[in-house]
């Protein structure tokens, strides 16, 4: 008799050991996956945290420029080009630094032909440029683009 209480005894501990063991594996997978691997509920609001995209804001007109363009022969553009500022920067903080922006179109577009120039793929290599050399120019995110206001190739 005590033989079969002790096997009793047994068995139920076997069965809940067998019913406790997937559950508490399950829920710590869940707590893995969902919590954020494991950390505490602070570090699972951080990853649902979502951020958001600066606005635009002022834009700042560089002056319109004649430069010479590569290619075969002399050839000329003028170009006139602007920066999108975020809406959070004064346009009085990117003054300064407008002659170096010049500085780099002017780099840029010796790097440009008058057949690239006048198609659209051209057009948009060339606001990428400018607005990669506008953006390292300002690296605290005041530019966020270069618009172009005025191309035209001779």
């Amino acid at each position: 008799m005590a033989d079969e209480a002790a096997n009793k005894e047994k068995g139920g501990k076997k069965k809940l050991i067998m019913i406790a063991v997937p559950v508490l594996v399950v829920g710590v997978a869940a707590g893995f996956f969902l919590g954020g691997r494991g950390g505490t509920a602070d570090a699972a609001a951080e990853t649902t945290t979502t951020t958001v995209a600066p606005t635009e804001g002022p834009v700042v007109e560089v002056d319109t420029m004649t430069v010479n363009i590569g290619g075969d022969g002399t050839r000329y553009a003028r170009l006139g080009f602007a920066v999108v500022l975020n809406a959070e920067t004064a346009p009085e903080t990117v003054a300064e630094k407008i002659p170096l922006l010049q500085d780099a179109a002017i780099r840029i577009m010796a790097g440009f032909t008058a057949d690239e120039l006048v198609t659209t793929d051209g057009q948009d290599r060339l606001r990428a440029a400018l607005t990669e050399e506008a953006i390292a120019l300002f690296p605290d995110g005041e530019v966020m683009r270069a618009v172009l206001t005025e191309l035209i190739v001779q």
